[in-house]
């Protein structure tokens, strides 16, 4: 299977159906959006479950609700596309093997691996662009960034309090918590660097980095519940209810 460049790749990504940064004069402006990219551990589970709740609370019936995508990202796609099943495993937060890939691809076991990746990259940009949901890893700050209405979010946190929190989660030793941790966080950099050329830990690709050893995501969870409500409530109202310094996407 012929190499695709790192740069080609993250052109690739970032041209996938583009969009523009605003809507039309008859267009309805765009719906919000977050994404979530986080350290092992870091709680960006819990937060996303926090959220979606509490957007969701009190909400109309009409109302299109907060949808969470993390892990099922892959198999939504999967299903969107009508793949066969089973294929979850050829792509993790992190680079197959050239040698899995093209042997999977050789015998017929999975589709071109690349496309695969280009297909969860366009699911990630239409759930965007519909609005109201949590898209979690995946290099979805990248993906959406020309994207109005996201706002996206890093959290962080010590990696002692981390490791313990997974530990309690997956019921195993804080040792191999912690190598656990340190694993994810390395294939989640090699994923973004190779398709993206940016270290998942560049600031720069962040509207907010948060460390959940200092602010619990349910204190999080508040502060994000208030921004967007008030958010929806001036894009309800009409462009003149934004106040002139408030950023384009928001």
């Amino acid at each position: 299977m012929k190499a695709i460049p790192v740069i080609e790749r993250a052109g690739s990504y970032l041209n996938l159906h583009a969009s523009h940064a605003g809507p039309t004069p008859d267009q309805p402006p765009p719906r919000l959006f977050l994404t979530i990219s986080r350290e092992a551990g870091a709680g960006a589970t819990t937060l996303a479950n926090l959220l979606a709740k509490s957007l969701n609370s009190g909400q109309p019936a009409e109302t299109r609700p907060w949808r969470i995508f993390d892990g099922n990202l892959v198999e939504a796609m999967l299903r969107d596309r009508r793949y066969q099943d089973g294929l979850a495993r050829y792509l993790p937060e992190d680079s197959v093997s050239e040698i899995d890939a093209t042997v999977g691809e050789l015998l017929g076991l999975h589709p071109n691996l690349w496309e695969m990746i280009q297909d969860t990259g366009q699911l990630i940009r239409r759930l965007a662009t519909e609005g109201h949901c949590i898209l979690i890893g995946r290099g979805a700050n990248f993906l959406t960034r020309d994207i109005a209405g996201g706002l996206h979010l890093r959290l962080i946190g010590d990696e002692e309090e981390r490791a313990a929190h997974m530990a309690r989660k997956l019921d195993i030793s804080v040792r191999q918590a912690r190598m656990r941790n340190e694993s994810a966080d390395r294939a989640r950099n090699r994923y973004t660097l190779e398709h993206f050329n940016h270290s998942v830990a560049d600031a720069s690709g962040y509207d907010a980095i948060f460390s959940t050893s200092q602010i619990s995501p349910l204190e999080i969870c508040n502060w994000l519940t208030e921004l967007i409500r008030s958010r929806q409530g001036r894009r309800a109202a009409g462009p003149s209810a934004v106040a002139p310094s408030q950023p384009a996407a928001w």
